[in-house]
Order: structure tokens, then sequence, then C-alpha cells
């Protein structure tokens, strides 16, 4: 079974590693500090739009089939645009590009705008520079990476940010072991039932009744491909890399999380971008 190859691995690891281990955050709280979609009813409604090509809308179709067994997600996966490069930023919409970006570094990247302490626009990139190599192009891989940018975009965060470990079944985690974290795990929806089902918001503007699917207003706003157009450095992973960046933009706050390839990964201070 998955568990125990898993718990047998987390074994090996332990007896090296105890203190490290011990100090893994697998049941921490994982929001992604306060960022939320403002509800009027603790569900989150707006539509994810798909203008992925080749085998990823059918990851993507699985990765808002998962998310919308939350009780506080339901999102209708609309279709877009063939492959838009920019992947530009939609008020009330979740967009979900893919293109050969190039060695960037990053498998995904998940941007939000913010706007008077709400969510209002998610933008979900994945590189088919990486997930067309021998490294990464497995339907696992892709399914996990799918899973978590668009899971960031909720609001979500990671378990775990320890690339040499495979401590949970959840996507929401950095694993270099990707088989079995494909999919989000109990403690995933846990959470989005602490961010959604503790207090709603007056208004619409992404909850159930928040805008029309697919309608929304373009924000003019590009997420980028590399740490110059994400701004400002606010978060690192376990290796002290940056993950988390934020930028203003046209009068919003656009907050990006990068998830790096594995065989990418070098601390700030040694990788040069």
């Amino acid at each position: 079974m998955k568990y125990n190859q898993k718990f047998a691995r987390l074994t090996v690891i332990a007896a090296s590693s105890a203190v490290a281990l011990a100090a893994m955050p697998i049941l921490a709280n994982h929001s992604w500090s306060n960022y939320h979609w403002a509800t009027t009813n603790g569900i989150v409604g707006i539509p994810v739009v798909d203008n992925t090509s080749g085998e990823w809308p059918a990851r993507i179709g699985i990765a808002v089939a998962d998310w919308n067994k939350s009780s506080h997600i339901n999102s209708q996966l609309e279709s877009g645009a063939a492959n838009p490069r920019r992947c530009s930023m939609v008020q009330n919409t979740i967009q979900v590009c893919n293109a050969g970006y190039g060695y960037t570094g990053w498998l995904g990247i998940a941007s939000i705008s913010l706007s008077g302490g709400h969510i209002i626009a998610g933008s979900t990139k994945l590189n088919d520079t990486y997930f067309s190599s021998p490294s990464y192009a497995d339907e696992v891989w892709k399914q996990l990476v799918a899973c978590q940018e668009i899971g960031h975009d909720y609001g979500l965060t990671h378990q775990n940010e320890d690339f040499s470990t495979d401590l949970t079944n959840s996507c929401m985690e950095y694993t270099s072991l990707p088989a079995g974290n494909d999919h989000p795990d109990q403690h995933d929806y846990d959470q989005l039932n602490v961010i959604y089902g503790s207090h709603t918001d007056s208004g619409s503007g992404g909850g159930s009744g928040g805008g029309k699917p697919g309608k929304g207003k373009p924000l003019g706003i590009d997420p980028g491909n590399n740490p110059n157009e994400w701004g400002t450095a606010i978060g690192f992973n376990a290796r002290g890399k940056a993950n988390v960046f934020t930028r203003n933009v046209n009068g919003y706050t656009v907050v990006t999380h990068v998830t790096w390839a594995p065989d990418s990964m070098q601390a700030d201070h040694v990788r040069q971008f």
C-alpha cells in the first residue's frame, strides 16, 4: 500500500535526520497567509477557466473535480482560449495555462491578485519545457503540479516544503517522489474548512453568487515568468530559496507562489537568475 511504502521511506529518513523530521509541518496550518476569496456563504464558486492544450485538459479536469470535493469549493470548469502564453488575470476567475516557458527553473506558478483584503483573480502557469523532459514527463508529476497550483489559487500553501522527504499523500507537498501525491488529502479539505468555514463576507466578489462565470473584468496583469517580474521575495522554502513574491500592478497586490523543479533547487545566494 502507498501508506506503508511511505512509512518505510520515512523510517529510513528519520534514522539519519530525526531532528529535521521532527520539525516538519506535516499537520500544521497550511493556509497561504490570510489570502481567501470573499464569500457570502462559505463557498467559493468562481470558475476555473482551462486555457490548456495537449494532455493538460484532462489533468485540469481531475484537479478541479478533486478540489470540488471540498464542501467549500464549487467551481465550474470552463473552456478558454487555446494555450495563451501570458495567462493574464481576469477578475472572478482562475485562469490556467500551459506553454514552453523555457528553462526557468520552475514547474508551475500560481498567482493571485488581491483587493480589499480578498483574492479577486487567480492564474496558474504550467511549464511544458520541463514536463516534456524525461524527469517530469509522466502524468503523476503533471497531476501533482496542476493540483498544487490550483490549490494555491484557493488560498492554500504547502503541508511540507522539503523535497528530500515524502510525508503526506497530498499534492500540497514538495517532494521528489510524486507517486501518491497527485490529489488533495483530508488535511487539505480540513484547511479549506478553516479558511472558508469560519466566516463569511458581505457583497459578492468570488462567492457562489459573485460575478458571471468566465465573464469577469480583465485586469491587464501578466503573472510573469521570473523573479524580476514577480517582485519582492517574501517567502522561502526549506532550502532557503525564495518561493513567494509580491508586487503592485495596476493598483492591485499580486502574490506569486513558485513550484521550483527539484533538480533546479539551490538557495538564492547560490543560484543566479
